[in-house]
């Protein structure tokens, strides 16, 4: 199927690389279908809507900072996770251009099903933290 987008023109994907979010996203309720694309051979990827070309995310695996994030039963149910190396874990990230800060979002990681192809965002309350990510420790005294 073609996939109009605003970033990389009309691109060309198959059906079973779409990823549900029966959901939507926070902000984005109406859009349910997406496609995660490779970006440069780096540790950034777009997760681009397949309903609205001009919405896309930059997302990144939270190993490329250190981070694990352990699901709790109950959200991995939401996505109809059978086995946990199905489970993937990825962070949204967004850039401040004026600042060119780079912020993960550490409190709201996307869940994936890899082998139903469906996600869910993950909005952790701060009590949620402690018990659910594990952050690298800094070397700071």
């Amino acid at each position: 199927m073609q996939v109009k987008t605003t970033r990389f023109g009309t691109i060309q994907i198959e059906e079973k690389e779409l990823i549900t979010f029966p959901w939507g996203i926070p902000g984005f309720e109406n859009l349910k279908s997406f496609v995660l694309l490779e970006y440069k051979n780096g540790p950034f990827q777009w997760l681009q809507s397949v309903e609205e070309p001009g919405v896309a995310f930059v997302v990144c695996s939270p190993d490329y900072l250190g981070m694990v994030y352990s699901a709790p039963d109950a959200k991995k149910k939401l996505i109809g996770l059978e086995r946990d190396e199905d489970l993937v874990v990825l962070n949204i990230v967004s850039f401040d251009r004026e600042t060119k800060a780079i912020h993960f979002h550490v409190k709201s990681p996307l869940l994936f099903n890899v082998a139903a192809r469906v996600g869910y965002q993950w909005t952790m309350e701060t009590d949620e933290l402690k018990g659910h990510l594990a952050m690298p420790q800094s070397s700071l005294p």
